[in-house]
């Protein structure tokens, strides 16, 4: 049996309403850690979005890199395996993967490299090998058919973007030239035909099981806010396309869920957006048994394949939380939830149909991560209010002075003048 820790979308450096994550991620790692320590882990797999950022911020590559040097410290022989997602920057996070592959810490780099598996060997004899193919984010361009006169070597220096934003106008006429595939649907149909054929290679040089790490949209996922999806059905892939794997660690939907008979998406082990408040967010500790007896054929059946996968909380620091209710609410009451608010991050939003003046500082001395304060009703009533307030022949001046009626009360008189003055200037340069 091998035995896989799953995770992904990290979105290491991420802000969220302006505010630095970094302390909350570092508690995650933590967290992570504590669970690796489990002799029983022959593997972690991050499945894409390592870093937030393609160019991500010294201090995110810092938390990365004493993150895998604590972890590889306590367990020198588990294997660690990373692909780049759509948010990283492939070559800068494969950067001396030459030198960490040697010390069991495995990234992929080009997207021609997936489909030399990495032998993961488990059990007291080492009798147990799972071929485990990185599959990273494809960008336009990634692959180029072997078919239309394309080797490895070109193909990988003329495929995707360096950094993990537009491809290189060069490389993309070049792969173009070559017959490459731009988008995700296509490019996920190339990949497969050939993982397929690097997947029987392995099993019958003796590989007992499989597994493919992939950072792709499949169809009838469930997205959230946070992740940057794809527009239109021809980005989504049919995760069947990878039905001969015994197991798929996918990465880039925040939502934990199962996409297909062998897939599963961990989700982000941090809700980065409040519509993710409700979710439980995880690690996927994933059990493989193989089945020698299969080597070279298709292993798909639920005879050969005995898969067990097992939801393992992932505790943030703060969690998220929506609350609403009136203003007067949040400054009296001491219900249970609003206490165990204050130590959270959290949106409010108002009820009534009148705008408070000041709300967000003055909600904030009670709750210091409040990062959203919304007030629906009282902007509905306004813009309900827009064609009464348009009409006549109206001015800046004018609307000025509506403005200081809605929000004070009345329009101060120095305040007016002040700002007329401001337009006259303005008038005259």
């Amino acid at each position: 049996m091998i035995k896989i820790l799953h995770t992904a979308d990290l979105h290491l450096g991420k802000s969220f309403h302006e505010y630095s994550l970094i302390e909350d991620q570092a508690y995650m790692l933590n967290g992570l850690s504590a669970l690796l320590a489990d002799p029983s882990y022959d593997a972690l797999v991050v499945s894409g979005d390592v870093f937030d950022r393609s160019i991500p911020s010294p201090e995110a590559v810092e938390l990365f890199s004493g993150f895998l040097g604590t972890l590889k410290k306590s367990r020198p022989n588990l294997e660690i395996l990373i692909i780049p997602g759509n948010h990283d920057s492939p070559a800068r996070l494969a950067y001396g993967k030459e030198l960490f592959a040697g010390l069991g810490v495995h990234i992929a780099g080009a997207a021609e490299t997936a489909f030399d598996p990495v032998m993961i060997r488990a059990g007291a004899d080492g009798a147990e090998i799972c071929a485990c193919f990185l599959l990273p984010f494809l960008y336009p361009g990634s692959l180029v058919p072997a078919a239309e006169g394309a080797d490895s070597s070109e193909a990988g220096a003329n495929g995707g973007a360096a950094d993990g934003s537009a491809a290189n106008d060069d490389a993309a006429a070049a792969a173009d030239r070559g017959g490459a595939r731009r988008g995700q649907a296509a490019l996920a149909e190339e990949a497969a035909r050939r993982l397929e054929d690097a997947r029987k290679k392995a099993l019958a040089k003796g590989a007992s099981s499989s597994m493919l790490a992939a950072h792709l949209f499949c169809s009838g996922g469930k997205g959230s806010d946070s992740e940057r999806s794809f527009l239109g059905q021809a980005e989504q892939v049919d995760p069947g396309l990878f039905a001969g794997f015994d197991y798929v660690a996918l990465g880039h939907l925040h939502r934990p869920q199962k996409a297909g008979k062998n897939a599963w998406y961990s989700g982000s082990p941090l809700a980065y957006s409040f519509d993710e408040a409700d979710h439980q967010k995880c690690f996927l500790s994933v059990e493989i048994t193989g089945n020698p007896g299969h080597a070279g054929e298709n292993p798909s059946t639920e005879d050969s394949r005995r898969l067990r996968v097992t939801t393992l909380p992932s505790l943030p620091l703060r969690p998220l939380r929506r609350l609403s209710g009136p203003f007067e609410r949040f400054l009296k009451d001491q219900d249970t939830a609003l206490k165990e608010a204050e130590q959270c991050f959290l949106e409010i939003t108002l009820s009534g149909g009148t705008l408070t003046e000041n709300a967000l500082p003055i909600l904030r001395q009670r709750f210091p991560h409040l990062l959203s304060l919304r007030q629906d009703e009282a902007r509905a009533a306004m813009t309900a209010d827009e064609p009464r307030r348009k009409t006549g022949n109206r001015n800046a001046l004018d609307d000025f002075r509506e403005f200081l009626e809605e929000i004070y009360g009345g329009a101060d008189d120095g305040k007016l003048r002040c700002f007329a003055e401001i337009l006259e200037d303005l008038e005259e340069a």
